[in-house]
């Protein structure tokens, strides 16, 4: 098939994936090219209006949303599907999603055929040459009560380790070391130097933050009730959602932790290639031809 004019509409944000499968679809040898598009792909449900919008203006081109998560605890969040589920069948000529978890949830709302499509890492990788300087790592907001961050803190509250915690991401949990939103080579940095990366989530789209850990060689720990998050961590990771719990689990990686982040870096050589940018973006332009034939 010859290059491809693609439209790519999402999060332009430091912490959206836009950039990253924009950056993967050139690397492929397409174009980008919001003036006469072939392909017009939007990332979030944001961004499916103005997707329409363009679409209405080349009628020819074709027209894939691409959802990232169903956030049941939002209020109005009903509300909000049935717009974006509408929006899918009305206008949308191929959906997808980025998990099988959220495909799942999706599909009570959308009847028609959903592809999933991972979201692309960051460039991160893993650099034997750093230290593991430090313990205990988190990335991602941390104020949306599904992030339940409150749990770091109820586990470590009377241990002088609280301190030492580091936060990265856009929200600041009011206890720790937060950093704020840190480059991408520091994150990097700070993936490769610590022990663990901690994901108490109750629920993500998918859980960057661990993928992205695994390729560094920091190994995840994650609740057992983050039904995403076991599509894609083993068992060994997982925890109950409760204090004393973490807390267990810490002590028993910490006996045997160089088995433990093997086995996250066996995961994370995998992920390296599965969650890269360019192997997004093949897959969204795979699908495309799909339907164009």
């Amino acid at each position: 098939m010859n290059k491809i004019k693609f439209a790519g509409l999402g999060w332009e944000g430091p912490t959206g994936q836009i950039i990253r499968i924009r950056e993967g679809i050139q690397e492929l040898g397409h174009e980008l090219n919001n003036d006469s598009p072939d392909l017009i792909y939007c990332n979030d449900p944001g961004q499916y209006l103005n997707g329409i919008k363009l679409k209405k203006k080349f009628p020819a081109a074709i027209l894939f949303f691409n959802f990232l998560d169903v956030p049941w605890h939002f209020p109005g969040v009903m509300k909000k599907l049935t717009i974006e589920s509408t929006l899918m069948r009305e206008h949308a000529d191929i959906v997808s999603v980025i998990s099988n978890k959220v495909k799942k949830d999706l599909s009570k709302f959308y009847n028609k055929q959903i592809e999933v499509i991972y979201n692309p890492a960051k460039d991160v990788y893993f650099n034997e040459n750093i230290k593991k300087t430090n313990n205990f790592l988190y990335v991602g907001r941390a104020n949306d009560p599904v992030k339940r961050v409150s749990l770091i803190h109820e586990t470590f509250k009377n241990d002088n380790e609280i301190k030492n915690i580091i936060f990265c991401g856009p929200e600041d949990p009011k206890f720790g070391n937060y950093l704020g939103i840190v480059k991408d080579e520091k994150l990097n940095e700070l993936y490769n130097s610590s022990k663990f990366l901690l994901l108490p989530s109750k629920a993500e789209g998918i859980g960057l933050s661990m993928i992205e850990g695994m390729i560094c060689g920091s190994v995840p720990l994650m609740c057992s009730d983050n039904l995403t998050a076991k599509e894609f961590a083993p068992n060994e990771f997982f925890c109950e959602p409760d204090p004393k719990s973490l807390k267990n689990k810490i002590e028993e990686v910490e006996k045997e932790y160089n088995n433990y982040r093997e086995k996250s870096l066996e995961y994370g050589k995998k992920y390296k290639i599965q969650f890269n940018k360019k192997t997004i973006a093949n897959n969204i332009i795979e699908i495309y031809k799909k339907h164009k034939n």
